[in-house]
């Protein structure tokens, strides 16, 4: 079947407008296995995944995977699995990976994979789009049953089970069925004889039709925090535009290949170095920041990639034995990092040290760190949880950073109280 799609450019089509990863017939010929295809996948780096995306990311994977079975239901096929570990995001682009999960379609039910959808896709976006995305990402750390029923019941608020009665019934029903197992197998019985009819290409493309329109019908989610409006709220004293070119001009002269932004907030020098032709990464704990991000990034076609995650605990590494996926700063190593106005919080409100932070940044970096340094005289600072007493001065940030960078360049940054480190391996 593969074969026969490739061969028939049909793979390519669906490439070209349903962002189905890049493939083609590899020349390898396994010994055992001489007939067997063999292909190969343009490689998507870096990985991501649903753990970190921000609602508005796990909308457009979801639609990517109506989107694909509505033209498969054309052909009498369908995807085996509703996992988003399938998606990879190339930049602000979900790419479908799972070659082996489109088959043909069962002629005895609709979709197979739908109550995995409602786990992965429709449960998780409910809940991001009523403001509790952390939730939801949470729950997906459970990458083989998703959010269940239960999780999406008890974490849902009173004003959306008002809104959505069928969840009550449905949440009952379920409840009352699992203490009656003879009952649950007797329904399943019946169910499945009374569903033993031919379900035709037309049936199946209704139904994806609808789940398209489900997934649609989510809009823009509600939650703000003080970190979205940071940018507003600086003081008008402050030479920002100083800053933003002192970035520029390093950016221009390192020319890096690819840019990590810790800390990115609404992503202003992510998209800075995405201008300048660098595959960046954007990583902030602020759902609502990744969310503006993501929107910009994807409204003006640029090669960034946000990340929902807190550096003071970056994503783990998870799934089986704990292995199966990486964990983010495996991930995200990148030639130049930017670390602009986090040290503060991570030395305070983190209450990680010095060294630490350097070894932080030093994981990811490859060749180069730009690095600003908050003073302790900085208005930001009194903005902070002080519960201890903090001492460090610039001679303490650049003795830490020196254990891993061979060269320090300090420079002026937006404001007095604070200094660009240019720091090189």
């Amino acid at each position: 079947m593969f074969l026969q799609l490739l061969e028939d450019g049909q793979l390519t089509r669906w490439q070209e407008s349903l962002g189905l990863v890049e493939t083609r017939k590899s020349d390898l010929v396994l010994k055992d296995h001489p007939d067997a295809l063999i292909v190969h996948h343009r490689l998507i780096s870096p990985m991501t995944y649903c753990v970190e995306w921000c609602p508005s990311m796990l909308k457009d994977s979801a639609l990517s995977i109506t989107e694909l079975l509505l033209d498969l239901a054309d052909h009498d096929l369908t995807l085996q699995d509703a996992y988003p570990w399938n998606i990879a995001f190339d930049g602000t682009n979900p790419i479908y990976l799972d070659l082996t999960s489109i088959a043909p379609a069962n002629n005895q039910t609709i979709w197979q994979a739908y109550d995995q959808f409602r786990a992965f896709f429709l449960r998780p976006l409910a809940l991001a789009y009523s403001g509790n995305g952390r939730v939801a990402r949470a729950l997906l750390q459970d990458n083989i049953g998703g959010v269940t029923l239960e999780e999406f019941y008890g974490a849902s608020s009173a004003s959306y089970k008002w809104l959505h009665p069928g969840l009550t019934v449905e949440y009952a029903l379920n409840n009352y069925l699992k203490r009656r197992e003879n009952i649950r197998r007797s329904l399943t019985k019946k169910n499945n004889a009374a569903t033993r009819f031919k379900v035709n290409s037309q049936i199946r493309h209704r139904f994806f039709m609808k789940l398209d329109k489900t997934v649609r019908r989510f809009k823009v989610p509600p939650v703000s925090d003080i970190w979205k409006s940071y940018y507003d709220e600086i003081p008008a004293e402050v030479d920002t535009k100083a800053k933003v070119d002192a970035i520029s001009q390093i950016l221009k002269k390192l020319s890096p290949q690819t840019v990590l932004d810790l800390g990115c907030n609404t992503g202003l020098f992510s998209i800075l170095a995405a201008q300048q032709g660098a595959k960046t990464v954007s990583v902030d704990m602020s759902e609502s920041c990744i969310e503006q991000l993501y929107g910009y990034a994807r409204k003006h076609s640029l090669a960034v990639t946000p990340v929902v995650s807190n550096l003071a605990c970056p994503t783990p590494p998870y799934g089986f034995m704990g292995k199966q996926f990486p964990g983010l700063l495996d991930r995200v190593k990148s030639d130049t990092v930017l670390c602009l106005a986090v040290m503060h919080h991570l030395h305070i409100t983190a209450r990680q040290s010095f060294g630490r932070i350097a070894d932080l940044v030093s994981s990811v970096t490859q060749k180069n760190l730009i690095f600003e340094f908050v003073g302790l005289d900085d208005d930001n600072i009194a903005l902070l949880p002080l519960a201890r007493e903090i001492g460090y001065s610039l001679d303490t940030v650049v003795t830490a950073l020196s254990r891993h960078f061979s060269d320090i360049e300090v420079q002026p940054s937006d404001r007095p109280t604070r200094k660009l480190l240019l720091c090189r391996k």
